[in-house]
């Protein structure tokens, strides 16, 4: 059957058309208002036929298949006829009573025009009949549409929209049954009889069409709605959060207390200018404990509601989690999350440009803050929203972007934000107001001797240990002195008394524990490591130095597949490409973990929960500052366990080709599936990029093996398009005068190129130089131009001063024959040398809002001209001229990014090199008349 909420809004239109007929004959309307010879009546009527037919031909095309239309499509394509024909009617009755513009004696005509609406009579009158029977005819109809009952009736496909708002959490009270009800209320109504009712009969009609409209708005609202949240969600939205964990009640009380903070004050403040309050402490101290606990406890709502009085109030969190996904890292992923919970508790204020968009579709940066600044400035609806953001130190991000993105949320008197940190940060002193601000070890120890103590105390061995003395009790004491605010620590040392404890150890062995127990975390897990037995060393070692690489957290699976790698070497090249489902491997999980605990101890932890990636399982460090340790500290210790060459990063690279393998890819067209795919494939280029830079030549073969059976795997993948896969990625956001087109010739080359591979891409051009000539983008373009869009952040994207432009890979290129002058017909035949200038001139205006682009990709800029005008780019003497920006052009762009000086410079070589193969010309001119004398 076709779309029932389409038929709905078919008969809305012809609600409309039935009551303006009783308008043009109940006289409602002035038959002498004129405009230009043609009545508003006659234009009006047009526009409502036309937007009849449109619907109508819709729902026309949506049976054309079926054999025969159902009882109520037919119903509705006999009123659209019947509407046909009363339109023609209607016509005629409105040109009888307008006077015409060309008249030249307006007293006749409107003589004229009197004498006809008396001659109209009784056709005015049968008129008013038929449209009475068509009025019938759509009221039936309504009543089709509402009471059909089978899987795909208007009600059933409300109660849908009900269901998933439910399910996703939408705070949306709708209305369906009640706007249902009183529709078929009104369509039950006796209609009026007579003609000189019609005008009772019309306020009936449009009170009608007036709830007809509503259902359809309602529907349309929480469509839309829907369609917002959903795109917005990452199965990541509460990890991290529900990975912390729950304090005791009393252990952080102290917050609330306003002779101890100003927190309880600022929760309540309608001050302006007072929308952030800052925490900050070592690490491990419980910031986000803390933060957890205030998010959810009741004081935070009740004060809160100082704030808000009568506008509604929601609490929403974000936790920052370096060791975690992409999206529990990155400014997107804290965009993203407060979006969701923003919009999914209160829908109306979803921007009117973003309401039309799929929920597959991927949010930019840009359209985040675009709808940040939409809310901000809403002045329509009545909410004010809480955050608390944990972590701000564990954005993987550039420091200088923590503080305006936070200015972006808080620039709303709606919004409060209150977020936490490690000391010493580059954003702390333009966040940080001293009354809205402390340091949590300041208040914790008393905290931690009540932990420590609730924790020894409930244990009966270590009850009867107290029966000896005041022993016990200095321990408990001693724990909360040594800890100096730091909570990982109290647990840990808590943790060791409780396992000697109960194998009926004495005061004085632990005493010597807390006495041992140095506040010093390293040499903490130090010990951890040492405890680990010999013969399971190197393959802890293996572990560690793989997770400490890893830029997310990998599942469980991928270390059974590191333990292939230890008797298979080559078992990523020889694995088959074959869907691996949770289902085959769920029975191998226990031994798999156990195998891991056996060999890194309690310094790794296994969420049972599924991967944001693929399978289950993430294994991850047990805090971050363990990765730090094995990453800072004894990473030259890890390496020395090793007996045999091993490279984490080549480890990872297989680890991931595997699982592009085994991922089940039903439909590469589905957006899901290609993120997946792109995802695996963009962390193993970056571990590619980073294993090229000391590897030995064996392990460069290994890896272009690797890269080349990776181009095989998902072209397998991608073996219903017709393009090659990598054409599945989304093409970069167009910035002003760069934009990126492929036409259709993108290939893996190309993208090893934007990988900055260049390793791998010398061999392949030496393997064959005709691969040089490529259609579409010349590989310079990817070279000078890497911008790609990726689903993860790469380290040296963010954490790294390293350019995304590699001059190597310049050179290289040029080396093998690149032109920078090259022209590409994509780009309407500019030269691949105007192309970098337009994008440099882009990327650096682009920056003008916050800091400049780092130095080193300045330098890498700068070296890029100084290569390619070796080669004789722009020898022909032709500036790049930019279209419409008559003052845009090669002394313009390169004095905007490099400066006047270094730009004369570069300019000045230009000219030197089109001198010199002048000259070179010339000679090569007077060298050939001489042999032809």
């Amino acid at each position: 059957m076709a779309d029932p909420i389409s038929i709905l809004g078919l008969v809305a239109g012809i609600i409309t058309f039935v009551d303006f007929g009783y308008k043009v004959i109940s006289g409602s309307k002035s038959a002498r208002d004129s405009i230009q010879g043609r009545t508003p009546d006659v234009a009006r009527l047009n526009k409502i036929v036309q937007e009849i037919r449109l619907m109508n031909a819709a729902l026309v095309s949506q049976i054309s298949g079926q054999r025969k239309p159902s009882p109520l499509e037919k119903h509705v394509i006999e009123m659209v006829q019947e509407s046909e024909k009363l339109n023609l009617q209607l016509h005629k009755e409105i040109e009888k009573l307008t006077m015409r513009s060309e008249t030249r004696f307006k007293h006749l005509e409107s003589g004229r025009v009197a004498l006809q609406s008396i001659r109209s009579h009784k056709s005015l009158q049968s008129l008013g009949k038929e449209l009475l029977v068509l009025d019938h005819r759509v009221r039936s109809g309504i009543q089709m549409v509402l009471e059909l009952n089978h899987h795909d009736s208007v009600m059933s496909r409300l109660k849908d929209l009900q269901d998933s708002q439910k399910a996703l959490g939408i705070d949306h009270e709708t209305k369906f049954n009640q706007i249902k009800d009183s529709i078929i209320h009104l369509t039950g109504q006796e209609h009026q009889k007579h003609v000189v009712q019609i005008a009772e009969q019309g306020a009936q009609l449009l009170s009608l069409k007036a709830k007809v409209d509503a259902l359809l708005k309602e529907h349309s609202d929480s469509s839309k709605a829907i369609r917002v949240v959903r795109s917005l969600y990452f199965q990541e939205v509460r990890r991290r959060f529900d990975q912390i964990p729950y304090s005791d009640r009393r252990s952080n009380d102290w917050i609330y207390d306003p002779s101890l903070t100003t927190f309880s004050l600022w929760l309540e403040s309608n001050a302006t200018a007072d929308g952030l309050f800052y925490i900050w402490g070592k690490p491990g101290s419980g910031k986000s404990t803390l933060m957890k606990y205030i998010s959810e406890d009741e004081r935070t709502r009740d004060k809160l509601k100082t704030w808000s009085r009568t506008e509604k109030l929601y609490i929403g969190s974000y936790f920052f989690w370096n060791q975690g996904s992409e999206m529990q890292k990155s400014r997107t992923g804290l965009m993203q999350s407060l979006l969701y919970q923003i919009l999914r508790a209160s829908p109306e204020l979803i921007p009117p440009e973003v309401g039309g968009r799929l929920d597959h579709e991927v949010w930019d940066m840009n359209e985040m803050i675009a709808t940040f600044e939409y809310i901000a400035n809403q002045t329509r609806y009545s909410s004010k929203f809480c955050f608390f953001i944990d972590g701000l130190d564990e954005y993987n991000g550039d420091e200088n972007d923590i503080a305006p993105m936070l200015k972006v949320l808080i620039s709303s008197p709606h919004i409060k934000l209150c977020a936490s940190s490690r000391p010493g940060r580059l954003y702390e002193q333009s966040l940080r107001r001293e009354d809205r601000a402390f340091d949590i070890a300041r208040f914790t120890k008393e905290d931690m001797r009540h932990y420590v103590q609730n924790r020894l105390t409930v244990n009966t061995k270590f009850q009867r240990l107290s029966l000896q003395g005041t022993g016990c009790q200095n321990i408990i004491s001693n724990i909360s002195g040594h800890a100096r605010g730091v909570w990982l620590w109290v647990f840990l040392v808590t943790r060791d008394i409780l396992y000697e404890v109960d194998r009926d150890e004495g005061i004085l062995t632990l005493q010597k524990i807390v006495n041992e127990f140095l506040s010093d975390l390293e040499r903490y897990f130090e010990r951890i490591i040492d405890r680990i037995k010999d013969r399971h060393k190197e393959e802890m070692a293996q572990t560690f130095l793989v997770t400490v690489h890893e830029l997310q957290p990998l599942p469980l699976f991928a270390f059974a597949l590191l333990e292939r790698e230890r008797t298979r070497p080559d078992y990523a090249l020889e694995t088959p490409i074959e869907p691996v489902s949770l289902d085959e491997i769920e029975p191998k999980h226990p031994v798999w973990q156990a195998r891991v605990r056996n060999r890194c101890g309690d310094l790794l932890v296994i969420d049972p929960g599924p991967h944001p990636v693929y399978l289950s399982h993430s294994v991850d460090f047990m805090h971050r500052t363990v990765r730090d340790f094995l990453r800072d500290c004894y990473h030259d210790n890890l390496r020395n366990y090793l007996t045999h060459e091993f490279s984490p990063l080549v480890s990872l690279c297989k680890i991931h080709l595997c699982l592009l393998k085994a991922l089940p890819v039903d439909n590469f067209r589905d957006r899901r599936s290609v993120n997946r795919i792109i995802g695996l494939t963009d962390e193993l280029l970056y571990y590619a990029h980073e294993a090229e830079k000391n590897c030995t030549h064996q392990e460069q073969r290994t890896l272009d093996g690797l890269l080349n059976e990776l181009d095989k795997v998902n072209s397998h993948h991608a073996r219903s398009i017709r393009n090659h896969w990598t054409h599945a990625r989304d093409s970069p956001a167009k910035l002003g005068f760069d934009h990126y087109r492929e036409g259709g010739q993108c290939n893996f080359l190309a993208l090893a190129v934007q990988a900055r591979l260049a390793k791998y891409v010398s061999t392949r051009l030496q393997a064959d130089k005709q691969i040089m000539q490529k259609g579409g983008r010349p590989l310079l373009d990817y070279a000078l131009r890497p911008r790609r869009v990726t689903p993860i952040s790469m380290d040296y994207h963010t954490t790294r001063d390293d350019p995304s432009v590699d001059i190597k890979m310049v050179e290289l290129l040029l080396a093998h024959g690149a032109n920078p002058n090259q022209s590409v017909h994509l780009y309407d035949g500019e030269s691949v040398w105007a192309l970098f200038l337009l994008s440099i001139h882009e990327a650096n205006r682009q920056e003008g809002s916050g800091t400049s682009p780092p130095e080193s990709l300045k330098t890498a800029w700068y070296a890029s001209c100084e290569a390619m005008i070796r080669v004789g780019a722009q020898s022909d003497h032709i500036t790049v001229v930019v279209k419409g920006r008559p003052g845009l052009n090669t002394t313009t762009i390169l004095s905007g990014v490099f400066g006047p000086e270094r730009a004369k410079i570069l300019e000045d070589q230009i000219e030197a090199i089109a001198a010199r193969k002048e000259m070179e010309g010339e000679k090569s001119d007077s060298e050939n008349f001489c042999l032809m004398m």
